[in-house]
């Protein structure tokens, strides 16, 4: 069966939106979301240039038709899909829950525009996550990119609970960081130059407030906290040397965030001595998004929000706020 779907597409004006009407197949595999809230992340912001593509990867809705294989799901349940699309299901990275590895991967934005920015979106099941009782859809949608892309930097890192976290920048990805390292049992410190971010941050679970404005001074090293691991989730360039003298031995740096400027560190003798590690870091893998779901839902973790009507103006508005940056902290749009 098909069904049609009304969705946002890309225009020739960067950050203007129009209405695009397609079918969309259902395969055995697959289910057909009503959705009912989607969330927009910077990676949307990428591919505005891109014209007539419906974009959006944090959706999250109800399931109004399952296919005959699509173990699992049944008509009314509430879903969420994300960043990986499918793989091949076969090769040593999928049967290890490293899908997002898998040389057959498909990411968003895909080749076509079954994406989330629509009424509807038809996925495959099984790259679809339930969403667990007592999340609201709206907080849900951020949860399935920034909230399992931090939760993942924790997951896949190996973290304990003993260990000391900082995280470099307070936003949409640092705010769920401070949340997930926090309730992780980790000792938290959120790392920015902006003072005024200071209580938010205290509330969202740092343990510490560092302001990297101090980096800058003479012999801040001394004085200045250590950390197991680093998660930088600003697209800010920083002078990366600094922030490695932060570091612990066999401490990690890890990089999320997506800077304009390459990812330079020139002391090199720290890096040897202290056997440190700059890392990136991904969404993860299938078993990652239940984890973190899960993970979240028992310990009320959420994001928080600035709700947009699930409209062309509405859009438009979240997009525009979110390439200026001035989001605080996650956008999504919601039908009422």
């Amino acid at each position: 069966m098909s069904h049609q779907i009304k969705g946002f597409a890309t225009t020739d004006k960067p950050g203007k939106f129009q209405l695009q009407t397609r079918q969309e197949k259902l395969n055995d595999y697959d289910i057909f979301i009503e959705i009912q809230a989607a969330g927009i992340c910077h990676t949307d912001c990428l591919y505005l240039s891109m014209k007539d593509k419906v974009l959006g990867h944090e959706s999250v809705g109800k399931v109004v038709e399952a296919g005959p294989q699509a173990q699992g799901f049944k008509k009314g349940d509430l879903v969420g899909w994300s960043y990986l699309k499918s793989s091949c299901l076969t090769c040593d990275y999928c049967v290890s829950g490293k899908d997002v590895f898998c040389r057959e991967r498909v990411l968003f934005p895909g080749n076509d525009n079954n994406n989330g920015f629509a009424d509807g979106v038809v996925v495959d099941s099984r790259f679809a996550y339930h969403i667990p009782p007592g999340i609201e859809p709206k907080n849900a949608a951020p949860l399935l990119c920034a909230g399992v892309t931090v939760f993942n930097a924790l997951y896949a890192n190996n973290v304990s609970p003993t260990q000391s976290v900082g995280v470099v920048g307070i936003g949409g990805l640092g705010h769920l960081a401070l949340q997930f390292a926090s309730k992780w049992g980790c000792n938290v410190t959120a790392i920015s130059g902006n003072p005024s971010k200071k209580d938010e941050a205290l509330s969202f679970g740092a343990h510490h407030f560092f302001d990297s404005k101090k980096l800058d001074e003479p012999g801040y090293a001394e004085s200045a906290p250590k950390f197991d691991l680093i998660i930088n989730t600003t697209s800010a360039n920083l002078h990366y040397d600094s922030y490695m003298k932060l570091l612990n031995p066999l401490g990690k740096f890890l990089v999320i965030g997506v800077p304009s400027k390459p990812v330079e560190v020139a002391d090199t003798i720290n890096i040897i001595q202290n056997m440190l590690t700059v890392r990136g870091g991904l969404t993860g893998g299938r078993p990652a998004y239940r984890e973190m779901l899960k993970f979240a839902a028992r310990h009320k973790i959420k994001p928080q929000l600035e709700e947009y009507p699930f409209t062309i103006e509405g859009l438009e508005e979240a997009i525009d706020r979110c390439e200026a940056s001035k989001v605080r902290y996650r956008a999504v749009l919601v039908k009422k």
